[in-house]
């Protein structure tokens, strides 16, 4: 029975008969070979009906007519259409609304130059440049014999400057499984061997039987013990999957399972030569998860491109280095994200999470036989730039000007690939979606790679990732070419191809720096920034070794404890917890508050350091001189040991699996960061629930420099300030003021008259005494006026604000409004004093319209 017959039942559960018909017709017409089946397609592709622009999504590939990239690019128009590019996210959430557009204020940078990853900034911005280090051979083996056997051991991820004594971040002792090489492994009844004999059963070590999951791609990790052998084989079989074969080693195996919703009944067959000495059988259950957004791909073409990538001589030509394999790889590769990305959470003890991709039911490149099946649509986006625009020397990130040099532009491949989304018109509003330009070039006179540009991070609602494909030629295209790509040495021929960071000197490098530094810039879109280990550090020269139990550099079998750099900093692994695009279907539905940007508030008091955030606090990290000590991390899962004291915390951290306060006093930063000196800048990385993130720069001058003693000997405080207050001419003002339950000569506040229109122009204070503070111009807008009864008071000010106030809500303590005034963008934050401390006054500053907040604050007395 050949494989289209075993999987005709499928088919006609699926209604599509018809369709696996023809793919049988097409089966036949490749075994006669006419013609070559890559060429018919091909040319297929450059012909999409008359009607394609009408079709629904997934209706606009008719039988026949679909390139085995599984696209559409029109010559002259963008493939375009008007549903949505996923479904509705009734649980999920999306990234925070538009920060005030001036200027601006989101995103993160590149991967960091090698050898400089311990000195970069927690949160580094959107737009500058990493410099293309390079390093010799010794240097790069130094490096690798270093990260060699750190993969997911908690001790080395935290990096050699953390001083002796310090303990663990306190919910890493005990996050199981970590890896699979210990207690954690799942057996399977042993079915018999082949002609060899069987040397023992057969075990899965990351993986249970009927285990739920809600990805295409599953990473299986297991090992047949007593087997000895370093050129074994694992095979797996699956009803309605062509066979794949891993390399295996020792007993041990690594595989990617392809997955289709349902029960998915494999077969695993591990075979010394031709001897079939182990077999196993396991069912994955696999149920799509689309109630959140997805991680859309997208390939950026120049407007006069033949799309073509580097390659090789022999490596070049239709469905070798054209549109068509580009697109084919580029999906290759998110799926290869996706398992990884589960895998991770997985073994840090927060379930498969990982992103979807946008699937339709195409001809699937996944497999060499191109049926169809639910695969990710990859979109190709025309840009409006030529291919010479495109390869400028100028907007090439690694292109450095000499002295003296009068640069003509300052856009960089970043920017064109966002005005080409702008352009294509699908991407409108919150989107995730990683760039591949296939219109990277290796320039060898220059010694750069022109229109490659490696950065990620945000822009307004959107959030891209955009990679060259200077090393796309060495990527698989399809799920039966990922070992050969993983273990090909051959050597990287500079005349025609780039050694990007004289790390890609053979093709299985340039895989792995290709695929994993593309993965490292999708990270900074999912809001990781750099780490001290990992994937967002440099980790990605051994991104193959979570896939293959071989390696060109490693002699034995690659065991998960071998995985090196190939991991998720626990930093990184927390933030993905929480995202928006890896939830799960077991995780409760989102609250507003989780969903909006809610900035930090960061107050000091007589006891310590209040943090507060009203999404609720996820994680809080401690860098000193600008590299990771440690951290505290808050999750649903460690709850439990914070309120049975098996992880150490105070009241607030016990009362939520969220706290959105938190009292941070000396004593617990010593307690679980170390010590260190006057002289050290010590910063604070604080992680929300909605994912933010905020810097508290030098956090020991918050003690010292946030408070006075007013004429009453009130210890006034002040928080941190809102908005920049840099606007050209802009006034400042103070205006100082008593809580009732406050003993002080300053007057009460009587009411508050705001002046605000699209923004707040200002508002005054009026006091008891007659007397009134004007804080911003006040040059325009409306008038409101909100009074304060005698026995009311302040309570709070809900504030939305990036560089300047956008808009802005007063709520007295017994519930009196103002109404929300001005705009809606910025991140949302709260002034209130802590409790049992009361306001003391307000300081701000105007230009045109309010840009900055201060609150002043003492204890009740």
């Amino acid at each position: 029975m050949n494989y289209i017959d075993k999987i005709k039942s499928k088919l006609e559960q699926l209604n599509v008969s018809d369709h696996g018909g023809q793919a049988r017709h097409q089966q036949q017409q490749q075994q006669q070979q006419v013609p070559p089946p890559q060429q018919q397609q091909y040319q297929q592709n450059m012909n999409p009906p008359q009607n394609w622009q009408s079709m629904p999504p997934g209706q606009g590939y008719p039988p026949g007519l679909g390139g085995p990239g599984g696209f559409y690019m029109p010559p002259a128009q963008q493939y375009n259409y008007n549903g949505p590019s996923y479904p509705p996210a009734s649980g999920g959430g999306y990234p925070p609304a538009a920060q005030s557009p001036y200027p601006p204020i989101s995103g993160s940078g590149h991967y960091p130059p090698m050898g400089q990853q311990g000195a970069v900034p927690p949160k580094p911005p959107r737009s500058f440049t990493e410099d293309d280090n390079t390093a010799d051979k010794q240097q790069q083996e130094q490096q690798q014999q270093e990260q060699r056997g750190l993969g997911s051991d908690i001790a080395g991820m935290l990096g050699s400057n953390v001083p002796p004594g310090v303990p663990l971040p306190l919910d890493q002792h005990d996050i199981n499984p970590t890896t699979a090489d210990g207690s954690k492994k799942h057996v399977t009844n042993y079915q018999g061997g082949g002609d060899g004999g069987a040397e023992g059963a057969m075990a899965f070590l990351n993986v249970k039987q009927n285990e739920l999951v809600h990805q295409r791609f599953l990473i299986i990790y297991g090992q047949v013990p007593g087997i000895k052998g370093i050129n074994d084989r694992i095979v797996i079989h699956h009803p309605y999957f062509p066979p794949l074969t891993f390399p295996a080693a020792d007993g041990y195996f690594k595989v990617l399972a392809e997955l289709e919703n349902g029960d998915n009944a494999l077969r695993f067959n591990y075979l010394q030569g031709d001897n079939c000495v182990s077999k196993g059988t396991l069912t994955i259950k696999m149920t799509p998860y689309t109630d959140k957004p997805p991680l859309l791909l997208a390939v950026i073409v120049g407007k006069d491109s033949a799309g073509e990538f580097d390659a090789p001589p022999h490596l070049r030509g239709p469905g070798r280095n054209d549109l068509d394999a580009a697109v084919r790889k580029f999906r290759c590769c998110a799926y290869l994200w996706q398992a990884f990305m589960s895998e991770q959470l997985y073994r840090q003890g927060f379930g498969r999470r990982t992103f979807n991709l946008e699937e339709y039911y195409e001809p699937d490149t996944m497999a060499r036989d191109n049926m169809r099946r639910m695969t990710a649509r990859v979109h190709v986006v025309r840009s409006k730039r030529t291919v010479a625009e495109i390869q400028d020397k100028e907007r090439a990130q690694q292109w450095k000007a000499p002295p003296g040099y009068k640069r003509h532009t300052e856009e960089s491949q970043f920017s064109l690939a966002n005005e080409a989304l702008n352009e294509y018109g699908i991407f409108k509003g919150p989107h995730y979606i990683a760039c591949l330009s296939v219109d990277s070039r290796w320039d060898s006179n220059l010694g750069v790679i022109l229109g490659h540009a490696a950065l990620g991070g945000g822009v307004g609602e959107r959030r891209i990732g955009v990679f060259g494909s200077h090393t796309t030629h060495s990527w698989p295209a399809n799920a039966e070419e990922i070992p050969e790509k993983f273990l090909d040495t051959t050597k990287t021929d500079t005349r025609y191809l780039a050694n990007d960071c004289n790390e890609c000197g053979e093709y299985w490098r340039a895989a792995n720096v290709g695929m994993g530094a593309f993965l490292h810039e999708c990270g900074h879109l999912l809001t990781l920034a750099h780490t001290q280990s990992g994937i967002m550090s440099r980790g990605f020269n051994d991104y193959n070794r979570t896939f293959m139990v071989r390696a060109p550099n490693f002699e034995g079998p690659v065991r998960q404890r071998d995985e090196a750099g190939a991991h998720w900093h626990r930093t990184d692994i927390v933030r993905l917890r929480h995202h928006p695009c890896l939830r799960l279907p077991s995780d409760p539905p989102l609250r507003d508050s989780e969903k909006s940007d809610a900035g930090f508030g960061t107050l000091a008091t007589e006891d310590g350091i209040l943090l507060r955030n009203e999404s609720g606090i996820t994680m809080i990290e401690v860098w000193v001189n600008d590299r990771y000590r440690s951290h505290l991390e808050y999750t649903v899962e460690n709850l439990p040991r914070r309120r049975n004291g098996s992880i150490p915390a105070g009241r607030d951290e016990m009362a939520a699996e969220f706290p959105q306060e938190i009292l941070l006093t000396n004593e617990k930063l010593h307690g679980f960061a170390g010590t260190w000196s006057d002289s050290d800048k010590v910063n604070l990385v604080l992680t929300s629930r909605s994912t933010s993130t905020e810097t508290i720069e030098n956090f020991q001058t918050l003690f010292k420099n946030s408070s006075r003693r007013d004429r009453d000997g009130n210890n006034v405080f002040r928080s941190g300030m809102l908005g920049k207050g840099q606007m050209k001419g802009s006034v400042k003002a103070d205006a100082w003021f008593a809580a009732k339950r406050i003993r002080s000569s300053a007057p009460r506040l009587r009411s508050i008259e705001i002046r605000s229109g699209n923004y707040i122009d200002g508002f005054l204070l009026h006091m008891d005494d007659g007397s009134h503070v004007q804080i911003g111009k006040c040059r325009g807008g409306g008038r409101t006026m909100l009074p304060i009864d005698p026995d009311d008071d302040l309570d709070h000010i809900v504030v939305n604000c990036g560089w300047w106030i956008d808009g802005l809500e007063f709520v007295t303590a017994k519930g009196r409004r103002s109404g929300w005034k001005g705009g809606r963008g910025g991140g949302r934050h709260v002034l209130r004093p802590p409790m049992g401390y009361g306001w003391m006054g307000l300081s701000g500053s105007g230009g045109d319209w309010l840009d900055s907040l201060t609150m002043h604050y003492a204890r009740f007395t």
